[in-house]
C-alpha cells in the first residue's frame, strides 16, 4: 500500500491535464493554483509610503532613478534548462520608481537612457544587489526497515543597498542596507524494501520554495527606499517611522 501511494504521488505530480483549444475554457490556465501577488507584510511598507506622501515632504521633489546594479556574481548556469541570472539585471529600478511615486515624489527614469531635456532634480536614488549566499543546513534521508522520512531545508540570503545622493554633486546623503532570507523546505517519504519477494524503491516528497525574483526583491527594495526617505526628511520620520519600526 505504501509503495502504491508513493507511486501515485509521483505520477500525479508529473501529469498535466491537456486543454481543448476549441472549448470555452481554453483561455483558462492548466493549473489553477494561485501564486502570491504581494510580498508578505508589503502592505505595511505601502501604508508607510502613503504616510510619507501625506506629510508633503516629497511634494514637487524630483528623484532621478537609474539601473539597479547586480554585484552578487551569481549566475544560474547549472540547473537543467536554466537561462539568465538569479536576480533581475537592472529592471529592479522599477521598484524604486514605484516606491518613490507612492511616497509622493516625482521620478525621472534613466533606465532607457538620459532624457532629451534635462529636468532639475534634487536627488538620485540607486540600488545594488551586494551578495547572494546559499546554504542547506539540514538534509536527511533516514530509513528503518526500508521506509523513512526525507527531509531537506535550505535558504538563500540576498543583501541589497539603496543609496540616496545629491543629484548635482553625487554626495551621499543616506544609505540603507537590507537583507532578505528565503526559505526552502522539502518533506517526503522514501521506501526501499522487499515486499513479498518484490523489490520496491522510490520516494515521494513535497517542497515549498519562496520565489527569488519577487519576494526577495520587491518588498526589500521598497523598504530600503522608505528607510532613506525617513532618514532624509525628519518630518516624515516623526510621523511614519512607527509604521515600519519592526521591519527596519
Amino acid at each position: 500500500m505504501v509503495a502504491l501511494f508513493a507511486a501515485c504521488l509521483l505520477l500525479s505530480s508529473c501529469t498535466v491535464a491537456p486543454t481543448d483549444p476549441n472549448s470555452d475554457s481554453a483561455s483558462q490556465p492548466v493549473q489553477s493554483a494561485a501564486l502570491p501577488t504581494k510580498v508578505a507584510r508589503y502592505h505595511e511598507i505601502e501604508q508607510a509610503l502613503y504616510c510619507v506622501r501625506k506629510t508633503g515632504v516629497t511634494k514637487n521633489v524630483t528623484f532621478v532613478v537609474g539601473p539597479f546594479a547586480d554585484s552578487t556574481g551569481k549566475i544560474n548556469s547549472v540547473a537543467v534548462g536554466a537561462t539568465g541570472n538569479f536576480v533581475p539585471q537592472g529592471g529592479s529600478a522599477a521598484y524604486i520608481t514605484d516606491a518613490i511615486t507612492l511616497a509622493g515624489g516625482r521620478v525621472v527614469s534613466t533606465y532607457f537612457g538620459q532624457p532629451a531635456v534635462k529636468v532639475p532634480a534634487s536627488y538620485t536614488v540607486n540600488g545594488i544587489f551586494n551578495s547572494l549566499d546559499f546554504g542547506a543546513p539540514v538534509s536527511a534521508d533516514i530509513r528503518i526497515g526500508g521506509i523513512g522520512p526525507v527531509v531537506e531545508d535550505g535558504w538563500a540570503q540576498l543583501s541589497l543597498t539603496i543609496q540616496l545622493d545629491e543629484a548635482s554633486t553625487r554626495v551621499n546623503r543616506q544609505i540603507s542596507m537590507i537583507q532578505r532570507t528565503l526559505r526552502y523546505h522539502k518533506r517526503g517519504i522514501g521506501i526501499g524494501r522487499d515486499i513479498n519477494g518484490v523489490l520496491v524503491t522510490g520516494a515521494a516528497s513535497v517542497s515549498v520554495q519562496e520565489r527569488m525574483q519577487l519576494e526577495a526583491i520587491n518588498g526589500p527594495i521598497a523598504l530600503g527606499v522608505l528607510d532613506v526617505l525617513l532618514r532624509e526628511f525628519p518630518k516624515a520620520y516623526d510621523q511614519c517611522e512607527n509604521l515600519v519600526s519592526g521591519l527596519l
